[in-house]
């Protein structure tokens, strides 16, 4: 058994090199698109690096970047669910909390990266679209 695991152990280190790559995903409120089938939004982006080799045999995450370029900047890996809150106000003119949930996951393939957000409720406002947001591809390989 020994035996067997120095040789595929040597064989890793030996084999390819082993490559790391980021790569800066960047969306506008303008960007998302909205999916009247599944009601959600999404962003796709076209990303080359992600080949078949890189697909089949690469760890490929994506992560939500806050407070992007200051001294506070902190990633949360996706998916991503984020607890929020509004007033609504009423006929009355009083205000009614209202808390729902925005949740942010990705699908990923050869050549190519989505990123979704979806409301908890479904509902949304005539003319809403998700924040700008800061995505970070990260691949493995």
């Amino acid at each position: 058994m020994m035996a067997v695991m120095g040789v595929l152990l040597s064989g890793c280190e030996k084999g390819q090199p082993f490559h790391k790559k980021t790569i800066d995903l960047t969306v506008t409120s303008a960007q998302w698109d909205f999916d009247q089938s599944a009601n959600m939004f999404f962003c796709h982006f076209d990303i080359p690096e992600l080949t078949e080799n890189v697909y089949n045999y690469a760890e490929v995450s994506v992560s939500h970047e806050y407070n992007s370029g200051k001294n506070n900047a902190y990633q949360v890996a996706l998916p991503e669910t984020i607890y929020k809150q509004i007033e609504i106000q009423d006929t009355d003119s009083t205000t009614t909390p209202y808390f729902y949930q925005q949740h942010i996951d990705y699908a990923v393939g050869v050549g190519f990266v989505e990123v979704f957000c979806t409301i908890s409720d479904f509902y949304y406002e005539e003319g809403w679209t998700p924040d700008p947001m800061l995505f970070r591809l990260q691949m493995s390989y």
